[in-house]
């Protein structure tokens, strides 16, 4: 009870501060720009910090922003939604407030089912999230809170995606990885960030959600082409809750090299704000190193090695595991993004896989679309499912086009052979269609 009228309160705290700067919004009348939108972003959210990997905060709000080639122009649309992001450049300017909302919704085919499962899911993401600078120093060096509301869950009386990999007898690929069945409104993100020698360094202390920087690597996100966890998050990596206490320090100690040290509440719970857990103590440990040829080149050109550690779950009764992962990314061309990467495990933790390696291309088409293809294989974890499992594989591929500034449909085709937990099929194919909205 104490932990649900927190989150309510937060939220209403949040939502109040944005109604008060929406009131003085209004009492500018008709001065705004009319829909025009200047520069790269729609809100001028393109020189936002970010700290992390794609999924922080700081890189959503300023992808979301960013101004699209998209195939269609809907000009009444835009007229229409203009004083909307003029407001939120307003905010940002005379606050230090910028904030964002976007709509993910994926619905899913499979080719085939355990007896007495579906071979369907649709489930949605949304989040409603954003940074307030609250301290700044004379250098640049700024201190922030961030925050995400969020939930997750299944649609129209189906099963969510994030169920449809164990229907199907899928064991360490899962189709639908993100999209969650129980996850209620949480805030899994609720933190101070710091920024230190101009961005090159920072930490982020609060509730985290662990995905922000576990091994975080450009494809490490929702908003790609891929769908399937292989490119997502290492199936070698354990989890934890999102919204799990933690803290994390990385930064550059020479133009190409950065380290990095994170720890999470092992135990945390999606949808559930909850400190309790911390007591078990229990964590998640890891720590990184990485090379860039670049500051700058740092999201299209790295190598990375994390090694982690989680303890063993009293409650849970899960032991305890080790393992780590190298991911490589490379711009092979203007047009195109490569990704590599490797992991292997102990098969404790709770983790998926004991081994798995994944790779894929992506190409940027005209109307800033993209085209993606993945390969993925994985050794299923013999501690969490059991020994004798054979060893699944991947394909998959997806176009997402982009209809307009904020909307994109992509369609995406999984294939999975040999899915370990059911022996009756050589494969299992997958269709998708996923849609996202941002605002």
């Amino acid at each position: 009870m104490i932990a649900q009228f927190t989150k309510t309160l937060i939220a209403v705290i949040v939502l109040a501060f944005l109604w008060q700067a929406s009131q003085a919004q209004e009492q500018q009348g008709d001065q705004e720009s009319g829909g025009e939108i200047t520069g790269g972003s729609q809100s001028g959210y393109d020189d936002i910090e970010t700290f992390g990997g794609p999924e922080s905060v700081g890189a959503r709000l300023q992808e979301n922003d960013a101004v699209h080639e998209s195939r269609f122009r809907f000009d009444g649309l835009q007229r229409m939604l203009g004083p909307y992001f003029d407001w939120k450049r307003q905010v940002n300017e005379e606050r230090g407030v910028a904030f964002g909302t976007s709509l993910y919704l994926l619905y899913q085919k499979a080719s085939d089912s355990l007896p007495g499962e579906e071979d369907d899911a649709l489930g949605h993401i949304f989040r409603y999230q954003g940074k307030w600078t609250l301290f700044q120093r004379d250098n640049g060096n700024k201190g922030q809170l961030a925050w995400r509301l969020e939930s997750r869950s299944q649609v129209g009386g189906l099963q969510a995606p994030g169920s449809l990999g164990g229907a199907t007898g899928i064991r360490t690929l899962a189709p639908g990885f993100a999209y969650n069945e129980k996850f209620e409104f949480d805030i899994p993100v609720l933190s101070w960030v710091q920024h230190f020698a101009n961005g090159r360094a920072g930490f982020d202390v609060g509730r985290l959600a662990f995905d922000v920087y576990l091994d975080a690597f450009p494809f490490q996100t929702l908003s790609k082409g891929s769908l399937n966890r292989s490119s997502i998050y290492n199936p070698t990596m354990p989890t934890t809750g999102l919204g799990a206490l933690g803290g994390v320090v990385k930064g550059f100690v020479s133009d190409n090299i950065w380290l990095g040290a994170q720890i999470y509440d092992a135990n945390a719970v999606n949808g559930e704000f909850d400190f309790d857990t911390v007591q078990e103590g229990e964590w998640i440990k890891a720590v990184e190193i990485g090379y860039t040829p670049s500051f700058a080149q740092r999201g299209t050109k790295r190598v990375q090695f994390t090694y982690w550690e989680k303890d063993a779950r009293a409650v849970a009764g899960t032991p305890k595991g080790d393992g780590w992962t190298l991911s490589a990314v490379s711009d092979l061309r203007d047009d195109m993004l490569a990704f590599v990467r490797f992991g292997r495990s102990d098969g404790g933790g709770g983790v998926a896989a004991e081994d798995a390696f994944s790779a894929g291309v992506q190409f940027t088409e005209d109307f800033d679309e993209t085209w993606t293809i993945a390969v993925g294989w994985a050794n299923p974890s013999a501690t969490t499912f059991g020994p004798g499992l054979d060893n699944e594989t991947l394909i998959e591929t997806s176009y997402k086009f982009q209809l307009s500034q904020n909307f994109s449909f992509t369609p995406n085709l999984q294939v999975v052979f040999n899915p370990a937990g059911n022996p009756d099929e050589n494969s299992i194919w997958i269709f998708g269609l996923r849609a996202i909205l941002t605002l």
